[in-house]
This record gives structure tokens, C-alpha cells and sequence, in this order.
């Protein structure tokens, strides 16, 4: 039975966006121990990640604070160089979550019916999602930094023009943007250069893509900010310890404070990272409707020039 139901909400099909939405959150949520169990190497690697990111979190915000009331010229190529390599990184740790998480996708989608998934059994395929992932999110994340940089360097980082710019950017590039991706991740031709097309199609599709993306973002951004905010409070203490430290306050936070931040770093990116799945199979439902819709039209299209010439 659960087979079968599978089966008649396969993920190439006509639907409405609110059906892609409510098929999308229920595929993974009928099936969450499996596709956890698939996924833990890629969720390992994002709370490692994360981790890292904790131990280092308090030198880069002294060294930005730094930076910011300093009076004259400041080096900061070792925190730029560091942060750098963390941000490749995290990247490379979201695009192997997410192209394992495709790779389950992607079998749903062939068969019609949730599959028997196996890490070991599907590293090739994963990997090879794993790296169009990332070239999908550098090349995104390189535009946005491109686009955003002139704005921030006119009117600065903590401008609230400036975050008005970003929020414009994410809504006319990153929103048509993401059927760029699922294209690249989940088409028939894996190709970036001919993905690059379905770019029309995100704005021909722009408010049941932000519509999908808003509903299961706004769940999503309600667990991070739960799940981040232990982790932010105890970052933000250190870094005020570390400051008072360096002001010359003999006062200073336990030896166990550093630790706890890498664990709750740690244990926030796992909690995020698990419910990834809340944007990625809603916006594959509705990746596989357009597809569906365009390729009934092209033949509803090529069977009227047929009875076209026959006349």
C-alpha cells in the first residue's frame, strides 16, 4: 500500500504549487528515519564543519571588531585566509548534504515510489551530485558577492540600505535562480551552461517558487533560530570575555565556555542541516510540475501543427 501511494504522487506530474508544497513535506516526513540514515555521513560533515567554525568563531569577531575601531591600517590576511578556506568548507559540506539528499530524490523520481537507499551502495552518484551541488551554490554565492559587493563598499556593512539590497538581490536573482539548480541537480542532461536556461523559466515561475520557498524557509528559519540561539548567546559571551581580556578585565569565562560553543555549533548545524529537506523535496515537486507542464504543451503544441498540415 505505502508502495503504491508512493506511486501515484510521483514527482513528475502536473500539480499546483500548494500541492507540490503538501506532497513535498509529507514524502520525507512518511519516510525520516530511512532518509537520515542515507544521510548521516553528509550530516556529519556539516556539524564537523560547524564545529570548526565555533573554534575559531571568537578570534574572527575580535579581529573584525578590531578592525572596525581601529584608527590606522590593520593586516588581517591570516582571519581573511582562514575564513575563506571555512567558507569553501561549509560550502563543500552543504553540497554534499544536498547532493545526497538529490540522489534520494532523483531515485524517488525514477521509480514512482520511495526506494531502498544505501550510502555505500550510491557514493559514485553522490559524489558526482555532491559536485554539481557545489558549483551550483559557488557560482550563485560569487554573482550575489559580485552584485552586493559596489553596495556595501558605497554604503557600508551594517547599512540598513544595504540589507535592502540584499533582500531585492536574493528575490530577483536567488529565487529564479533555484530552478537553475534543480535543473543541474535533477535534468535529464547534467549540464550547468544548459541549465543556465531554466532561468526563464524560474521568473515565468516566480511566485510558486517564492511561495514554496517562503513556506518551507519560514519553518525552517523558526528551527535554526531554536536551535542557533544557545550557540549564539554563548558565541556573543566569549567574544565579550575575550574583548574584556585583551581591555586588560582580569575576569574571564570558564575553560569548559569554548567547548560548549563548538558542541552547540555543532549540534545547531546537525538540527538545521536535518530539516534541509523542508526547501529541497517541495522544490523538487514543483520542479518536476513545470517540467511536466512544459513537455505537455510542447506536444499539445506538436499535435496541432500535425492536424494543422493535414488540412
Amino acid at each position: 500500500m505505502e508502495e503504491k501511494k508512493d506511486l501515484d504522487e510521483g514527482l513528475f506530474k502536473s500539480r499546483s504549487y500548494l500541492s507540490c508544497l503538501d506532497k513535498g513535506l509529507k514524502l520525507p516526513t512518511r519516510h525520516i528515519l530511512p532518509l537520515l540514515k542515507f544521510s548521516w555521513p553528509s550530516l556529519l560533515a556539516c556539524a564537523l564543519t560547524a564545529g570548526l567554525c565555533g573554534a575559531c568563531f571568537n578570534q574572527f569577531s575580535v579581529a573584525f571588531a578590531q578592525w572596525l575601531a581601529a584608527t590606522e591600517p590593520v593586516v588581517l590576511s591570516l582571519p581573511v585566509l582562514t575564513f575563506i578556506l571555512l567558507g569553501l568548507l561549509s560550502m563543500g559540506a552543504l553540497s554534499f548534504y544536498v547532493g545526497n539528499v538529490v540522489v534520494a530524490i532523483s531515485r524517488f523520481a525514477e521509480s514512482g515510489s520511495w526506494p531502498v537507499l544505501k550510502f555505500g551502495a550510491s557514493r559514485g552518484a553522490i559524489l558526482q551530485s555532491s559536485l554539481r551541488a557545489f558549483v551550483f551554490i559557488l557560482v550563485g554565492v560569487a554573482v550575489l558577492g559580485l552584485c552586493l559587493a559596489p553596495c556595501v563598499l558605497w554604503l557600508g556593512a551594517a547599512n540598513a540600505w544595504t540589507m535592502v539590497v540584499f533582500g531585492v538581490l536574493l528575490l530577483a536573482l536567488a529565487v529564479p535562480y533555484s530552478m537553475v539548480g534543480l535543473d543541474y541537480l535533477l535534468g535529464e542532461e547534467h549540464d550547468y551552461v544548459r541549465s543556465l536556461a531554466r532561468m526563464k523559466d524560474g521568473y515565468l515561475n516566480w511566485g510558486p517558487l517564492f511561495i514554496v520557498l517562503f513556506c518551507g524557509g519560514l519553518i525552517l528559519l523558526v528551527l535554526s533560530v531554536v536551535s542557533w540561539l544557545p550557540a549564539g548567546i554563548l558565541a556573543y559571551a566569549g567574544h565579550e570575555s575575550m574583548m574584556g581580556v585583551l581591555a586588560g578585565d582580569p575576569t574571564d569565562l570558564p575553560s569548559s565556555v569554548p567547548a560548549l560553543i563548538v558542541c552547540f555549533f555543532m549540534l545547531a548545524a546537525l538540527i538545521t542541516s536535518m530539516f534541509g529537506w523542508l526547501t529541497l523535496f517541495p522544490l523538487s515537486y514543483l520542479y518536476g510540475s513545470v517540467r511536466t507542464r512544459k513537455k505537455e504543451k510542447m506536444a499539445f503544441e506538436e499535435e496541432e501543427r500535425r492536424l494543422t498540415g493535414m488540412q
